[in-house]
């Protein structure tokens, strides 16, 4: 997985590539915490992540509870069919503010 910051004053915009899973997911909760600290609004752009896990949609939950306790909003854009689909099927698709591109 590589992550990419791009920083538009209150909004950051996480770029992430490849598999979020076990072997990702700490150091993307790593980068996510730091990111949620630092920005009102957390844009994660899935355009190019391939897989998501168990491991990966807790981080993104933590990382949603995160930025709604500070008053702040977590986005998710540009999810492919089978990322939405494992959101679909968990039920956490209604969780989060989706974006489509």
């Amino acid at each position: 997985m590589t992550v990419k910051l791009i920083s538009r004053d209150t909004r950051g915009e996480l770029l992430i590539e490849g598999r979020l899973d076990s072997v990702t997911a700490p150091e993307a909760e790593q980068i996510f915490r730091d990111v949620a600290a630092r920005f009102e609004t957390v844009v994660l752009n899935m355009e190019a992540m391939t897989y998501i896990s168990s491991a990966g949609l807790r981080v993104l939950r933590q990382l949603h509870m995160i930025m709604k306790k500070k008053g702040g909003e977590l986005i998710l854009r540009g999810m492919n069919r089978m990322v939405t689909e494992v959101f679909e099927m968990t039920g956490l698709i209604c969780l989060f503010t989706i974006e489509s591109d």
